[in-house]
């Protein structure tokens, strides 16, 4: 398995290799547009008395901050707010698919930025999608061995990839392996998320745990933190453009023909 994957690895093309450039952001402001500079959000929450801890650690009633990353699109944003947390000595754990047609943690820049992330001090581990198993188990057991293989670094727990409603109450460990929608997780403490690029369990700051300091179990999405744009639609259509324009260098790069058509698509 480890060895058929890694074949496909090397055969896939990698939509964008370039890390993308880092912008000036607003400063977070809880009456603004509830995102803004990633910085300010993590020191309102030192400023609170939380401290940032990893899954196993979170066993505390209040003043922790289990801070999770899916990431969905791109590992760069990813290396980007790791250096920012890294930078305010705050632990975080990263989740990456392993088997995504948005990035490949196999290509040269995507592998860099794991790597880089683990040396920071973070967590790294499975974003897994059971949806695309019939045994979701087993496709467990695959993913995990092949990314302990390849980065050195032990899964003690999973992110589910767009849970459905079966999974998010499943509260089992998949393979032997915890997951963030277990009860521990994912009722016992207050979980917040900014999926879709929005705040769907309302606002960290409004919540009365964040208030009364009781621990949280926060995802954060770095797109929508290191792209500039007043909306989530806004910070979609300027990343899905630098995607295109990666895209044309990446092919032009990979095949001669192509640069005749580049600046004609």
């Amino acid at each position: 398995m480890v060895n058929f994957l890694l074949s496909q690895s090397q055969q896939a093309v990698q939509a964008t290799e370039a890390a993308p450039q880092v912008i000036k952001q607003t400063p977070f402001s809880p009456s603004h547009s509830r995102f803004g500079c990633y910085e300010e959000f993590l020191q309102t929450c030192l400023e609170q008395g939380y401290q940032f801890c990893t899954f196993p650690e979170l066993r505390e009633p209040k003043h922790q901050i289990a801070l999770r990353h899916d990431i969905d699109f791109d590992t760069n944003f990813a290396l980007q707010s790791a250096t920012i947390e890294r930078q305010m000595g705050i632990k975080a754990t990263y989740f990456f698919l392993l088997r995504s047609s948005l990035y490949n943690i196999f290509s040269p820049q995507d592998f860099e930025n794991v790597q880089l992330i683990r040396d920071m001090g973070h967590t790294i581990t499975v974003h897994f999608d059971p949806s695309i198993y019939p045994d979701f188990h087993r496709g467990l057991q695959q993913e995990v061995a092949l990314f302990r293989e390849i980065f050195n670094a032990e899964v003690g727990i999973v992110s589910l990839h767009r849970p459905n409603a079966f999974f998010q109450e499943y509260d089992a460990p998949i393979y032997g392996i915890e997951h963030t929608y277990q009860s521990k997780y994912f009722r016992d403490v207050k979980y917040i998320s900014d999926s879709t690029g929005v705040w769907r369990f309302g606002h960290p700051f409004d919540t009365p745990e964040f208030k009364q300091q009781k621990s949280l179990h926060i995802l954060i999405h770095p797109i929508w933190w290191m792209l500039d744009g007043e909306s989530n639609v806004e910070k979609l259509r300027q990343y899905y453009s630098r995607r295109v324009d990666a895209l044309k260098a990446d092919f032009s790069n990979n095949c001669i023909p192509f640069r005749k058509l580049n600046g004609h698509v």
